[in-house]
């Protein structure tokens, strides 16, 4: 039961996050807000993820709240599909390949900067 009550939290705060990056940066013709959300949501799961198997913390606590819940809530699929979806409903085949490259790309980039990153601090 205290895993679903860190996971609720913590996926709170990370949705939380993501509306206000959504706020912040304005999507015009191009989803920007949700690519910037997920790229840094990737680094940060790299990071946590890296210090977390560093410490012999895998399946503690923070894992579920920061993990599963902050970073689950912060970063979305969800979005990123339904605005595929409405790049290729207006024709704008280019800007939707694009989108997908680069999140596809950069999210596993990032993801494995912050697990390297981590690494190196903590060894």
């Amino acid at each position: 039961m205290r895993e679903f009550l860190l996971i609720f939290i913590g996926g709170g705060l990370g949705s939380v996050l993501r509306f206000m990056f959504n706020k912040l940066i304005p999507d015009g013709s191009f989803p920007y807000s949700t690519l910037t959300v997920n790229m840094i949501g990737s680094f940060l799961i790299g990071l946590i993820i890296g210090y977390l198997i560093s410490n012999n913390m895998l399946k503690s606590d923070y894992y579920y709240f920061l993990i599963i819940g902050i970073c689950g809530g912060l970063t979305t699929f969800s979005a990123f599909s339904l605005e595929n979806l409405n790049l290729l409903r207006s024709n704008d085949i280019l800007n939707s390949i694009l989108y997908i490259l680069i999140s596809v790309f950069f999210c596993i980039i990032l993801a494995y900067a912050g697990f390297t990153l981590v690494n190196k601090i903590l060894n």
